[in-house]
């Protein structure tokens, strides 16, 4: 028995939000993940501790200061595009352009979560170690990003391929495309054209 318009109209609406429900739980996937990564790969400077209580850092770990925000910008722009080319290629067809505000909700949900996966991994709060800190003691400086527009190149990154997408691939709407004259002329000659 055939189905009713309102029940393939259901039967797709399900398969879709399957779809952004399974692009989201990819997101938050690799959010985890990123933020691990970014805990692991980042060098924190410290400051070490002298004989008269004064905390001080060397110009080396002056540098690597902003190393944390390069690292996760690394790991972003890797993280972004995984979710932007999962979303064109599982999403692209069924939403069209809301594709885009589904690729900009899981990478901004996914850069957040990586800045709070790597803070929580990192060494804790820095003014209460450096409080309790003894001479001669590093404490080293807390995972966190010092440059908020660092989460930005999660989106960012993550709609260039749906972008790319939605402007390199066959619009199936658009009607075929017209046979050129030379391939029309090919076709005749080889008698398969017709008259």
């Amino acid at each position: 028995m055939p189905r009713s318009l309102t029940e393939i109209r259901r039967g797709v609406l399900a398969e879709v939000l399957r779809r952004v429900a399974l692009v989201l739980a990819v997101s938050l996937g690799v959010g985890v993940v990123a933020g691990v990564l970014w805990w692991l790969l980042t060098p924190l400077p410290g400051y070490r501790i002298s004989e008269d209580g004064l905390a001080v850092i060397n110009e080396r770990g002056l540098a690597q200061v902003f190393a944390a925000d390069a690292w996760y910008t690394v790991i972003a722009i890797l993280g972004g595009a995984v979710i932007g080319v999962l979303a064109a290629l599982w999403l692209g067809r069924q939403l069209g352009w809301l594709v885009v505000w589904v690729v900009l909700v899981d990478t901004l949900v996914a850069g957040l979560l990586c800045w709070g996966v790597g803070s929580l991994l990192g060494p804790g709060d820095f003014s209460t170690r450096l409080a309790e800190a003894h001479a001669g003691d590093v404490v080293p400086m807390s995972l966190t990003l010092r440059s908020w527009v660092a989460l930005l190149v999660w989106p960012f990154i993550g709609l260039l391929p749906v972008l790319l997408w939605s402007t390199l691939a066959r619009d199936p709407e658009e009607p075929k495309p017209i046979r050129s004259p030379a391939r029309v002329w090919r076709e005749w000659r080889a008698g398969t054209g017709t008259d």
